[in-house]
């Protein structure tokens, strides 16, 4: 099974609500990437310490970002899962960011049954501390990897879904283009 392009996230709830394929489990200092063509997770890099993921981390199924990658979200949950875990998910906002003048946003989302964030529908009701632990993580790591990173800013869950449906429309246009002209 293919966890980008065969899992499906469906209206009536997508893109309110989405399922995570979580590559990076919060607290890790690796960074676990899901190779969609090999349908396999690869150790991609190590941090450095003292940085680690802040939640954890993955892509949003049949969702294609505006850089052409998997469209990438971060889910807010107390303890760390595994990689390859799926998790039904309640976006609250987004973090804008420009990766070598590459749009790079990351959804913030919220597991659906999680008692301890049954009360986070938007990003205003996140702690500023963690927002600025989150925007310390990208910038430091993307300088880790030589990346020009500009943290553009957070938006709430209005553009958060937004920018899903728009990426969950990418994906499918370019399946479409790909089974036109019968591409794997």
């Amino acid at each position: 099974m293919n966890l980008w392009n065969d899992i499906k996230n469906q209206p009536p709830y997508a893109p309110k609500v989405v399922y995570a394929v979580i590559e990076t489990p919060k607290s890790s200092m690796n960074r676990y990437k899901y190779k969609t063509p090999k349908e396999t997770f690869c150790l991609d890099r190590v941090l450095y310490s003292p940085f680690h993921y802040p939640a954890d981390y993955g892509i949003i199924p049949q969702a294609l970002g505006d850089n052409g990658n998997p469209m990438n979200i971060m889910v807010l949950i107390d303890q760390p899962t595994f990689s390859s875990c799926l998790i039904k998910t309640r976006p609250i906002g987004v973090i804008k960011m420009r990766d070598d003048d590459e749009k790079d946003d990351k959804v913030i989302g919220v597991p659906v049954n999680d008692p301890y964030s049954e009360e986070t529908h938007d990003i205003k009701d996140l702690p500023s501390s963690l927002l600025d632990e989150i925007t310390h993580f990208f910038r430091e790591y993307k300088k880790m990897q030589n990346i020009n990173t500009e943290i553009v800013g957070w938006e709430n869950k209005k553009e958060a879904i937004r920018i899903i449906k728009r990426s969950m429309d990418r994906y499918n246009e370019m399946m479409t283009i790909k089974s036109l002209f019968l591409l794997d």
